[in-house]
């Protein structure tokens, strides 16, 4: 019994099923319209604004709680699949050379903003008291309490140069390790882009 495949013109299967679209288009236009309506109510409603500050809250929390993973997967595949020691240190001197300069730079425009243009001269600021709000809300705060906190990046850093460089001197037996390490990043990745979906809320 004849099996037969529809196929486009140039022989190949139709490439409509297999493409998926891209909607990541639609986060920015969120994002933009999330802006706009959050000036808004900060304008025309404060109240009801400041009440929606865990919303924000709770996005900074997420991000802050992806961000220690990221690192760990992306270090760790990038020095344990590079094959010399010596290439690892190369890139490392020039990722630390593209550190400084741009830290650099940017405390320059910083300075050169502080003194140039003087932000925040004039305002009336009245100094924070730490648990003086009297406004926290059982709920809110045990929504809060659910998502972890966040990873200090220097630790995690240090630790993924380790983890590293050791499976790349592990060679062939690291290399289990090493696609274990990737698909998590994967499902990492998958985590940021939900929490991306938020961003309009947060």
């Amino acid at each position: 019994m004849a099996v037969t495949e529809e196929l486009t013109p140039s022989g190949n299967a139709p490439q409509g099923a297999s493409k998926k679209k891209d909607k990541t288009h639609w986060l920015y236009i969120m994002v933009i319209v999330a802006v706009v309506l959050g000036a808004g109510i900060g304008l025309v409603a404060p109240e009801v604004g400041k009440s929606l500050k865990p919303l924000g809250t709770a996005f900074v929390a997420l991000i802050k709680m992806i961000i220690a993973p990221v690192i760990f997967c992306t270090i760790v595949l990038g020095i344990g699949s590079i094959a010399k020691a010596a290439t690892v240190g190369k890139v490392g001197g020039l990722a630390m050379l593209y550190f400084l300069v741009m830290s650099t730079l940017a405390l320059g425009i910083g300075l050169l903003v502080g003194n140039i243009i003087h932000p925040g001269e004039g305002l009336e600021l009245k100094p924070y008291e730490a648990g003086g709000s009297g406004d926290s809300n059982a709920t809110v705060d045990f929504l809060m309490s659910l998502i972890p906190g966040d990873v200090p990046v220097l630790p995690t850093l240090v630790l993924a140069l380790f983890v590293g460089f050791a499976l790349q001197g592990m060679g062939k037996a690291g290399e289990p390790v090493l696609i274990g390490i990737q698909n998590i990043q994967k499902v990492v990745f998958r985590i940021m882009m939900m929490i991306m979906w938020a961003a309009p809320i947060g």
